[in-house]
């Protein structure tokens, strides 16, 4: 809108053949059009101060219109059609270049996506070991040292705080163009619920945050049932999964603990395709299990068992919070 009136710069048209000017006739068309006399001609709507006459040329790529660029004269009859076959290969090097530019601009936001992305992996478990390490010594300080146990529970807070933070960044700077990638569906039952994954195998711990972590779950993990149960003692969840084979703890055990401890989650249970000789899940499902995954799983199905367990806490009617009250 360069040299345009002020009312002309700020007009709304769009991609109509009629009733929207010129531009929204070439917009819509996809054809170029000469103006030879902008006084009389019923499609022109004023926009250069005292121009008598214009050519608008569509900015094509593809075979699709992508915008219009637009030429106007103080003469009439300022333009001829060599100067409208000009202005069309001119036209197509400008679309292209836009096309270039935006290419570009959708892979810088990719790579600096991709770059939180890998932050967010490589200090997932190391985060994950921090709270590990403060909710066990929080622990043993509760009742006893009131200042040793809220320097702690500071410390659980800001440990808390740097994934939330990464996770802030990676929501500003994602792509919103389609030429930027295909967006993930939306699971709006799964953002801010906080879940909490137990399971000795650290590559699906790891697992476990990027893919949660991306529909805006708050994962915690732990190795064994130690650690979480001394993380669902101090903290609050709105679901926990946990392995019925850690080496500390059989699946029907820690199902009980964490109901115990996490009245109001779900508590999922996963195994393998191997034989359950204590009978976890028959025995879970006696005290109301619901919910068991089969390793290895799909991502959709994972989805889908948290977003149930989810819908069947009915008493529960909002995220659960960080640390549990003591």
């Amino acid at each position: 809108s360069e040299g345009m009136r002020a009312d002309a710069s700020g007009r709304v048209l769009y991609a109509k053949p009629e009733g929207n000017g010129v531009t929204g006739f070439v917009a819509a068309t996809g054809e170029s059009y000469l103006c030879e006399d902008a006084e009389n001609d019923p499609l022109y709507l004023p926009g250069a101060p005292e121009a008598k006459s214009s050519i608008t040329v569509p900015l094509m790529l593809h075979d699709e219109v992508i915008g219009t660029f637009n030429v106007e004269s103080p003469e009439r009859g300022g333009f001829t059609e060599e100067d409208v076959q000009f202005l069309e290969i001119y036209a197509r090097n400008v679309a292209v270049a836009i096309h270039t530019l935006e290419l570009l601009q959708a892979q810088k936001l990719t790579a600096a996506s991709e770059s939180v992305e890998l932050i967010s992996r490589e200090v997932a478990l190391p985060v994950d070991a921090i709270l590990h390490d403060a909710t066990t010594v929080l622990d043993r300080y509760l009742g006893h040292e009131p200042e040793v146990a809220e320097r702690l529970r500071r410390i659980l807070a800001n440990a808390r705080d740097i994934k939330q933070l990464i996770a802030n960044v990676g929501e500003q700077i994602q792509p919103g163009s389609p030429a930027a990638g295909t967006k993930r569906p939306r699971h709006p039952l799964l953002a801010g619920r906080r879940i909490l994954l137990v399971d000795n195998d650290e590559s699906l711990r790891e697992a476990a945050h990027m893919l949660l972590g991306r529909y805006g779950c708050v994962v915690e993990t732990a190795s064994d049932a130690q650690e979480a149960t001394t993380m669902a003692r101090l903290s609050t969840y709105d679901v926990c999964i946990a392995d019925i084979r850690l080496p500390d703890m059989d699946g029907y055990e820690v199902f009980s603990t964490l109901r115990e401890l996490q009245p109001a989650a779900a508590v999922i249970l996963m195994t393998g395709f191997g034989y359950d000789a204590n009978h976890a899940i028959v025995r879970a499902r006696r005290e109301g299990l619901q919910t068991v995954l089969f390793k290895p799983f799909r991502v959709d199905r994972l989805i889908a068992a948290i977003e149930n367990a989810v819908c069947s806490q009915t008493t529960r009617q909002q995220p659960a919070g960080g640390l549990a009250e003591g």
